[in-house]
């Protein structure tokens, strides 16, 4: 009984330190139901991010969107807008994290009896209450990509929703937000069993891919009228058709120059689905010159340096060696929680100490990251007839010592800095 008491106590504990959290980052967020729909922010300047950044600018927002950019004397305030006065501050879009598993019960992350797991899928695992989701958007992550975890080699398919509203429906953009693929390290089979090595691995998937593609071809020529016979359904492989439909993006953890080439050899070459190779870290960076001639987008973080790997007594920055290598589809995740999803910010700024442009680092956790799970056309920079979702803050946008003011989501204030 001791062993159930001493358990008890922990699990109070915890309780309470998550309870604390939850309020303090829920006393920070959200404001009542009856706030106003229609606002004027004056800013001093706006990092539109596509459209370079405008000095003494007014964004107006109504009805979940941006209405209209530009500067004070060409943007005309209505009378009947709320004024946000930030003349001050930056205002930029909110950021976009692609690599998160936060929201969703950790222990419920990953299906550990069989290495691949096609007809799993993150959404129904989701909180919409999670402390961790409100503690995000107060750091302006306003766009959430939430992933099953990297334990086995097909743990199943992502959700993508916003990191503001009360029910998962309310905050969804995508049912499924990518197929979610573990390359080397994290899924080696310990028990012995096929996947233990990377062979065993890349023949189940090869196997797999194989297998969706078939479905999906078999599909498309009945629905074409190409085929006369419907074909048979299975279940286990309806969700990677939207994989091979070129409705989502697979995304692949992996690490190191011979895990990266492996990956875009076998999802990008060899079955032609939208690749995004996530973390990259290590010595992935030696191959970077191989992902710049392919359309495959690199996810890096929350490993940003390497020193061991390169043997030559020398630190590289992950960021800025695949940049400088001429990639050009490059975002930063934190990985959260492995680096907390507040932190989003400061793993950009860690790859500008590391030697990556900061213009490349701020659209790396904007409008890149929005192009990668592909919702560009929505989110990303600040453009007319986008989503409302923007960041009022002060100083330098990468100086991590000076907080947030203010975060919208879907043109609501989803959170203010107390004054």
């Amino acid at each position: 009984m001791k062993f159930f008491s001493e358990n008890a106590g922990l699990m109070q504990v915890q309780l309470s330190i998550r309870l604390g959290l939850f309020l303090v980052c829920a006393l920070r967020s959200g404001v009542g139901a009856a706030e106003p729909m229609k606002y004027a922010i004056k800013a001093g300047k706006i990092l539109t991010v596509t459209q370079g950044t405008i000095n003494h600018g007014v964004v107006l927002v109504e009805d979940r969107v941006i209405k209209a950019v530009g500067t004070a004397a060409d943007v005309a305030i209505p009378n009947d807008y709320t004024i946000i006065d930030a003349s001050d501050k930056w205002i930029m879009p909110g950021m976009v994290e692609v690599h998160s598993h936060i929201g969703a019960e950790l222990g419920g992350l990953n299906d550990m009896v069989v290495p691949l797991n096609p007809e799993l899928r993150v959404m129904d695992n989701v909180d919409p209450e999670s402390w961790e989701i409100k503690c995000a958007v107060k750091s302006g992550v306003t766009t959430l990509h939430t992933i099953p975890g990297s334990g086995t080699n097909l743990a199943g398919f992502g959700v993508l929703y916003k990191a503001y509203g009360k029910t998962i429906e309310q905050m969804l953009i995508r049912e499924l937000g990518s197929m979610k693929i573990a390359q080397a390290y994290n899924p080696e089979r310990q028990g012995g069993d096929l996947g233990r090595t990377r062979m065993g691995m890349s023949w189940m998937l090869r196997d797999f891919l194989r297998k969706a593609k078939e479905y999906t071809l078999a599909w498309q020529a009945y629905q074409k009228g190409q085929r006369s016979e419907r074909p048979k359904e299975k279940p286990e492989l309806e969700q990677a058709r939207c994989a091979f439909e070129g409705a989502i993006p697979t995304l692949v953890h992996t690490a190191g120059a011979c895990d990266v080439m492996a990956t875009a050899r076998i999802f990008h070459d060899e079955f032609g689905l939208a690749t995004i190779v996530s973390h990259g870290c290590y010595d992935g960076y030696k191959v970077a010159k191989e992902m710049a001639k392919r359309p495959v987008h690199v996810n890096l973080g929350p490993c940003h340096q390497d020193f061991s790997f390169s043997q030559d007594n020398k630190f590289y920055g992950m960021a800025a060696e695949y940049a400088s290598a001429g990639v050009k589809d490059l975002s930063i995740v934190t990985d959260s929680p492995v680096v907390p999803e507040e932190e989003l910010f400061y793993q950009a700024a860690m790859a500008v100490r590391l030697g990556l442009d900061e213009k490349v680092a701020l659209e790396a956790i904007t409008i890149n990251a929005a192009r990668a799970i592909g919702i560009e056309n929505r989110v990303g920079s600040i453009e007319v007839g986008k989503d409302a979702d923007l960041i009022i803050k002060g100083g330098s946008l990468l100086d991590v010592t000076i907080p947030v003011d203010m975060v919208f989501v879907n043109g609501k204030i989803a959170y203010r800095k107390p004054q």
